[in-house]
């Protein structure tokens, strides 16, 4: 239940809380860290791929899992569909969204893959997060992780995790990313994701197979973020608080689910369009000179100190070889040229998970210094504010208003 608290014009929402469907998962007890590791233990090396995991307990990997499961019932069962929007779900032809009949005036449902929006109609909906606020700032990220190819004869072998993972300890020098991982990849690939882990970057979730999320019924949609958090608690013994939809496809029925569900959505403001190289899901529809261009352009503005609105959040990906090779080939340009940096570290928020033993570096404190599981570093009113102007505020105040 979401209580909205009154003052004066202003509508504030109350925090969300665990959800509390995942308090009977069991997490790991080995194999991965219980809080932000130290960089002095943080190491390049090969994975032990031989975590123990029932992989029958899962739906099958990169399809959509059943409805009718009796979790994804049981968590139907939990949320307020009072404040989930009836908006039907969208049709698409050939991987290719119907947006022909969609009233983009208006734009009603704040339906991105139409309009690019980002502010939710609906009043207790917080903005989508899609850029760091500070100027300079280039909040790294890849989807589709962790990639580690099916096929043991595959081209793409020498591409797989760990090489990338090991690139940013050694060659990009302890960098730290924002990685959106889809589920069936961490239960297919668990050591993998333990490893991103380990080294310290931030995981959130991209759903279980990869859909275009509006295009699903209500029950498919919390079955595809249900066995994607179960997949993550059960693998990483963590709760991620943030999402980000599979080609950007989101509107308001949605981010209700997936707020209710204990996560934000989190969008971009950049797109290097390297899903579409040779050797991606994308069928190589662009060369890699045209991805070359833009990360040209956006280094050029910056040099030149015509970027001056805000900072970035570029769309990237680790799940092909043309991708990992692009980000190998560029990540040392931005380091030069931008702080780089997670991106809830450009957001000064330390906490991106729903555990609160994980406290991570951000802007205002960008060093943990003891990591005590028990203390978190105090993070200002004020300054989340000035990096999160959109972040809802929650206040003890009275008359409270169920809606």
């Amino acid at each position: 239940m979401i209580f909205v608290y009154l003052l004066g014009n202003l509508a504030l929402v109350a925090a969300q809380t665990s959800p509390v469907w995942l308090a009977d998962v069991a997490v790991p007890t080995a194999n991965v860290v219980r809080r932000v590791p130290r960089i002095a233990d943080v190491k390049a090396g090969p994975i032990d791929w031989h975590f123990p995991l029932d992989r029958n307990t899962y739906p099958s990997p990169l399809k959509q899992p059943p409805s009718d499961h009796p979790e994804v019932q049981a968590v139907m069962k939990q949320l307020d569909w009072a404040r989930v929007p009836p908006i039907e779900p969208r049709k698409v032809t050939n991987w290719t969204l119907d947006i022909k009949n969609y009233d983009t005036k208006r734009d009603p449902d704040c339906w991105w893959s139409s309009t690019t929006c980002r502010q939710p109609k609906l009043a207790y909906l917080p903005a989508d997060i899609y850029m760091c606020p500070d100027v300079g700032v280039w909040g790294l990220n890849y989807d589709d992780g962790p990639f580690k190819i099916r096929v043991a004869d595959h081209k793409d072998k020498p591409y797989e995790q760990p090489r990338f993972y090991n690139y940013l300890v050694e060659k990009a020098k302890q960098q730290k990313a924002t990685l959106f991982f889809v589920g069936s990849n961490v239960i297919s690939f668990p050591e993998a994701a333990q490893r991103a882990l380990n080294d310290g970057h931030t995981i959130c979730s991209h759903t279980w197979s990869h859909p275009q999320m509006t295009t699903l019924s209500n029950e498919e949609v919390v079955a595809q973020f249900y066995w994607t958090q179960k997949a993550i608690k059960q693998v990483l013994g963590i709760t991620p608080k943030c999402w980000r939809p599979p080609y950007g496809d989101v509107d308001d029925r949605i981010r209700a689910v997936a707020w209710q569900m204990g996560m934000r959505t989190f969008l971009w403001d950049q797109d290097s369009n390297d899903w579409n190289m040779p050797g991606t899901a994308g069928l190589g529809k662009i060369t890699p000179d045209v991805v070359d261009s833009y990360f040209q352009k956006w280094v050029v503005a910056r040099q030149k100190d015509q970027d001056k609105e805000h900072g970035h959040i570029t769309l990237q990906h680790e799940n092909s070889n043309s991708t990992v090779a692009m980000s190998e080939k560029w990540l040392p340009i931005l380091q030069k040229n931008f702080k780089v940096m997670p991106i809830h570290q450009c957001l000064n928020d330390p906490q991106p998970y729903w555990e609160q033993q994980w406290v991570y570096p951000t802007l205002d404190h960008p060093v943990v210094e003891d990591n005590d599981s028990n203390k978190a570093p105090e993070v200002t009113s004020k300054g989340i504010r000035r990096v999160i102007p959109e972040l809802i505020l929650v206040v003890p105040i009275i008359l409270p208003l169920i809606v």
